[in-house]
Parts: C-alpha cells; structure tokens; sequence
C-alpha cells in the first residue's frame, strides 16, 4: 500500500503538543513525515497560540485539522477524528499519539490487516525510545479491576500475533496510543464513550469490541516507540495530576457502564488499595517531592466513588418525542433573542415538542408564532444590573416568588423533560427546572469580564444546578470559568449559527459617499457614539462617509439615543438614524463597510459575522469575543476599543486600499457562511439536548 492510499486515515488528537507533531513530522522514520498520507489532527482548543500553531504546521503539511472549540476530551476528539476520516472515505484508522513513532511499513501492515479482517482491533508491540517494552498486552482483573501486564506462555510470546481473549477472571485490552481499526467495526461498537474525559477510554472500547464478536490482536511482529507521559506535565518520575485523577476516577467509571451489580461490589471493596496502586505508579518519594498527586488520586477516587454509587435514575415514561422549556429573557430580536429561534428550529427539527416561554409581548414571539411554535409567556425575572441595588434586589426576589408558581405550572403542563434557559440571567428557571425533577441546560451568551469576582461568582452559581452548560464561545467559557478539565465533559462550545444570504459583489470603485453602516443595540457599552465621532474625524479629513445606524435602544435607555442624536447633529445627513431592523441583509447588500465598535465585552458578535458573510469589510475593537468569531480574516481591521482615532484610521486605510480589501472579503465570505452554518449549529446542539437527558 503506498502512502497516497485514501482507504485509510491516522487520527491524531492534539491538546498543547504541536512541538511533538512537528518533531515527529520532520522524522523520517515517523510516518508522519511521509507526504501523501490522510492525516487527521483533532485539536481540543487549549489556547489561541496553540490553535495558530496547529493551524499553520497542519497547512504546511497538507494534513486534515479538525478544529474544536473546547477541549472535549480523548475520546471525544477520536470520534470527531473518525467521523472526518469517514467522510474522506477512509475504511481503516489508526490511532496515535502525538509522541508515538510508528514507521510507513508498520502503519501499511496494520491497515492492511484491518482491511483483510475487519472485525479486528489491533495493535503493534510498543516499546520506549531506549527500545524497553512498553506494552505488549495488558488485561483488567474482574475481580478487583487492577491493571496488569499480559503474561504470554511461551509459545504466545514468539507468535507473530497474539489474541488477547476475556476470560472469566479478566478483560483483555489493547492501548489507544497506537491502534488500528475498520471504520465498520467502529460503528459496530460505537466509537470511544466521550464520558471518561482522558485515560480509561481504551479500555472501554476494547471490551465492548470484543463483546461485540471482534478478536483483540496484538502484532509482535510490529514494534512502534512510545515514551509515556510526552503530553502531560510530569514532576521527575512522578505522574502527572490529571493521570491519577482520572486513572483513580474512571477504574470505577468503567464499572458503572461495564459490570454487573456483584461485580461492582467487589471493585468498591477493592478501590481504596487500587487507588494507592495507581497513585505508586508514580513511586513512593512522590510523597515528599509532589504530594499534590495524593490529593488528585483522592479527589479521582471520590468523584468516581459518586459515578458508581449513585442510583441508577429510573426514567419518567416519555413520549416518543421529547419535550423541552425554552425559557428566554427578551421578547427582541438582537443577538441572543435570534439565537433563541435557531435552537427552537434545532430542537423542533430532531423531534422534540417545543415550547417557549418569554418574559412579555414581542417581536420575537410574533416571528415564533408564525413559524408555528407554541410559545407562552410568565413574568419570572431575570438578572439585570438594576438588581444591584437594595430596591432592585428588593423589586427581584419578589417577582421571583411572585411568578414561581406560574413558572412551575408551565413546567409541568407542558411534560416537559428538559428545561432549557437561554442565557445566564434566567437563574429561577434553573431552580425551578431541578425542583421539578426535570434535566436542566443552560446556554450561555454573556461575558463580563468588568464585573467584581463577586458579583460573577453570584451570577455563575446556578450553572451548578445546571446538567449541561453549553457557552457560545471559548471566551465565554473562560470568563465563567467553566472551560477547565475538570468540568469534564458537561461544558461544550457551540460557535453560533445564522441564516446567512449568498452576499451581493462589493462596488468596484468607491465612488460618491462611503456607506457605513452599526448594527445594535443604541446602547453605551456597544459603541455607537465612537463611531459618530470618527465619521467626524473622517470629514475633517474630507472623507465623506455616511453612517446609517440600525438599532434602538434599551427599554428604560432612551436618554441614550437624545445624546447620540445631539453628537451626530452637527454632521446632517452623513449619519442617519435608521432604527431596528430583524433583518439587516438589504442594509449590509448596500453597505460598503461595517463597524462593529464595541466598548464593552462582547461573548461573540453575530453583527460582525453577518458583516463578513455579506463580503464586507469590517473594523472591530480588540474584544476576546470578536476576535474569536472574525478576527482572523484578512478583510477585518481590529481598534483600540472607545479610540475614534484608530477608528477613523482603520476605515481611512480600508477605503485606501478599496481594491485589494474588498477582494479579500468577497473571497473570505463563503468560508464564514460555512463555519456558522445553521446546519452545524443544529446538529451540535440537538445532540448536546440529547446527551443532557442523561
């Protein structure tokens, strides 16, 4: 098989190791140097310097990168990984670590042998750099759930192949860190469970293989290098926190989804020894050099001590559909209030009934009620900055009682199994949610950084009732700190999708007037006043540019827009006043630059992707949020935020150079249309609903 063979594909998953993969890239003896191979690197995001670096080595390579917005996880980023290589029409995969060496001949042998028998799992001998065994079989003993060595006969040993059987007293399994399988017979047994975060997977997957009739062969006469511990941080010999958490945490794991109620029993009895084991794999003068892993072994043991002592929930009887309570705060039809609509759309379209409850009367429930949704309204409040004060907080815990009854009758009239809050001010739908015995999801579109610690750890609390949090971007989840390992798998990204036009062509030539155009809130924090203030700047520059600004302000704020019409007074006609608009697409087809002026903290910005898709330029300010969402593109010009200077600058420098900048965001549209797809956003978030009802 040559290395140009599209039947098969390596998956790699990628977490802070690119140094690992362009070391094993520039190694000739590493199959990862060889061109014309279907390379998939998943990388779990655990920066925005890591993901660039991925980004350019996987380019330079001609490698796949499947880009995630969080880290999900080991087996999570396999399956994403086998589910592109599916795509590409690869039948066989191997799985490898970024700090395994696997030679071209070993990697065709282990294709080729998936590919004459599919429904084996198989993997090479694997030894240490210094050429040390490293693993050559290993099996779990039923009795006390210890991991140990295989102990070959004899003739088992100088085998070529080696199958590893379960047997009444064992499970036999082989390592993920290099180990090929048929797409078929990973379908078969359903991919890695994504529950275990990191360690354990394999294992898992190995037995529920073999239980699904497949043979676990172990290729002595394939070697391929293997030094423990590349990609985690480790003190001397010791192993690093994470191995013992979730070593310690996901032996018991296993035997909550694997093993009978006797057979867990006795793996209760045994863990307080088997965590102690775990924890000596590391050596014994740990406890003085890093007695820290001692109390990640503990915190493992406990975590998982709850996983596998926890009743079995016994489940309502649910109608064929599901049935969900979307609770949202806003009745508009700005940002998160449109998000609102592609989730009901994306509930709606996997099969669940959908109702949606809103606060009062609006644009959102006219567009919600045309589209057939059965939406209801109820007065229980949601978080505002006015709360703040003693009359505010006052004004909120008495609405809350005052409506929870209401609120609880919309639950349970509606049969309802998952309440689903859209947005982090909804925090009495998430108590009533689990109240009610029912499964709770929140969806997080907010990101303060301004705010005091202890106003955001108030406002974050209720994330804790919460059965899955799902933020609307990496930013997001940072700010509420919910992005870390050890939230494990209950957080997810989920990037925002929209319904996005085909663009109209940009004008060739910028004759006449400029044509700027603010779509938001008329709000302080959203910036509209810096951007009147650098059309002024622009026309004492003799740049005519006009500002149409499509928004409205607050309810309770609109003192706000009395000062921006006196700022833009002065300037007549070269700013207009526009008001709100559910669809800006005949506005932004006009357009020929859009400002996105943010002052304060933006979680991700649909007005600057709906500016990009439409093949326009854009300026944004330096905020996390915006960034994230378009600050890669060439066409996108990034400002001090509340700087009219550098605004003025920006947009100056983009009429300038009108040819070249408006080529590049024509050519960059399609690509952000396709990132922000409503499919992918449906899809994702049908499935993290699904996974939520446990």
């Amino acid at each position: 098989m040559g290395g140009s063979d599209a039947g098969s594909a390596i998956v790699i998953v990628n977490f802070g190791s690119h140094r690992l993969l362009a070391a094993a890239a520039a190694d000739p003896a590493n199959v990862l140097a060889q061109p014309g191979r279907l390379i998939i690197v998943v990388d779990n995001h655990s920066g925005s310097e890591e993901r660039a670096a991925v980004q350019r080595l996987t380019a330079e390579r001609g490698w796949c990168l499947v880009p995630l917005p969080d880290n999900r996880g080991f087996g999570a980023g396999v399956n994403a990984g086998v589910r592109r290589a599916s795509e590409l029409g690869a039948e066989t995969v191997i799985l490898l670590n970024p700090d395994a060496v696997l030679a071209p001949a070993t990697a065709d042998a282990l294709h080729q042998h998936c590919r004459d028998r599919p429904d084996d799992l198989v993997s090479p001998r694997l030894v240490d750099s210094a050429g040390k065994p490293y693993f050559s079989g290993a099996f779990v003993e039923l009795a006390t759930g210890a991991i140990r060595n295989w102990r070959s006969s004899p003739e088992e040993g100088f085998a070529d192949e080696l199958v590893l059987p379960s047997l009444a007293d064992r499970f036999g399994w082989l390592t993920a860190a290099c180990l090929a399988v048929s797409v078929e017979l990973w379908q078969r047994s359903g991919g890695l469970a994504e529950d275990y975060f990191l360690y354990w997977e394999d294992v898992d997957f190995s037995v529920r293989c073999a239980r699904a009739g497949a043979r676990l062969v172990l290729r002595n006469d394939l070697v391929a290098a293997h030094d423990e511990g590349g990609t985690q941080r480790s003190i001397g010999p010791a192993k690093s926190d994470l191995y013992y958490r979730y070593n310690c945490r996901n032996r018991l794991l296993f035997a909550r989804r694997l093993l009978g109620r006797r057979q867990r029993l006795r793996w209760l009895a045994a863990t307080p020894a088997q965590s102690w084991q775990i924890y000596l794999r590391g050596g014994r003068r740990q406890l003085l050099s890093h007695p820290a892993g001692l109390l990640a072994a503990l915190r493992g043991t406990l975590a998982g001590l709850f996983l596998l002592l926890r009743p079995r929930r016994r489940r309502r009887r649910r109608p064929a559909a599901p049935r969900v309570l979307l609770a949202h705060p806003s009745a508009d039809l700005y940002g998160s209030d449109r998000m609102l609509l592609e989730s009901a759309e994306a509930l709606r379209g996997d099969g669940w009934r959908v109702t949606v409850v809103l606060p009062y009367q609006g644009p959102l429930l006219e567009v919600l009620d045309e589209r057939g949704f059965d939406v209801r309204t109820c007065g229980l409040p949601a978080l505002r900055k006015a709360m703040l004060t003693p009359a505010g907080l006052a004004r909120f815990m008495i609405d809350s009682v005052r409506y929870a009854g209401a609120a609880v009758r919309l639950i349970r009239e509606a049969g309802t199994d998952l309440v689903y809050v859209n947005t982090l001010v909804g925090p009495g739908w998430m108590i009533l949610g689990r109240l009610t015995g029912r499964r709770v999801v929140c969806h997080v579109h907010e990101a303060e950084r301004r705010l005091s610690p202890v106003v955001r750890r108030v406002l974050t609390a209720p994330l804790g009732l919460a059965h899955r949090v799902i933020t609307n971007s990496q930013f997001t989840a940072e700010v509420l700190g919910v992005a870390s390992a050890a939230a494990g798998t209950r957080n997810s990204v989920v990037h925002n999708g929209l319904e996005l036009p085909e663009p109209q062509p940009p004008r060739p030539a910028l004759t006449g007037p400029v044509r700027l155009v603010y779509c938001g809130r008329l709000s302080r924090r959203k910036g509209p006043q810096t951007a009147i203030a650098a059309v002024r700047l622009l026309a004492e520059r003799d740049l005519d540019v006009r500002l149409e600004l499509l928004g409205a302000p607050v309810t309770g704020q609109e003192g706000f827009e009395a000062e921006l019409r006196e700022l833009a007074a002065p300037l007549g006609e070269r700013v207009r006043f526009r008001g709100f608009h559910a669809d800006p697409t005949a506005w932004l087809a006009d357009a020929d630059l859009v400002v996105v002026p943010s002052i304060g903290d933006e979680s991700y910005g649909n007005a600057a992707v709906e500016a990009a898709a439409a093949g326009r330029p854009v300026v944004i300010t330096d905020q996390p949020g915006l960034i994230e969402a378009v600050g890669e593109l060439p066409s996108v010009r990034v400002v001090t935020p509340d700087r009219p200077d550098e605004l003025a600058d920006a947009l100056a420098e983009l009429i300038k150079d009108w040819e070249a900048v408006s080529a590049a965001a024509a050519r960059a549209a399609a690509g952000v249309r396709a990132a922000h797809a409503p499919g992918r956003y449906r899809r994702e978030l049908a499935a993290l609903a699904r996974a939520a009802l446990g």
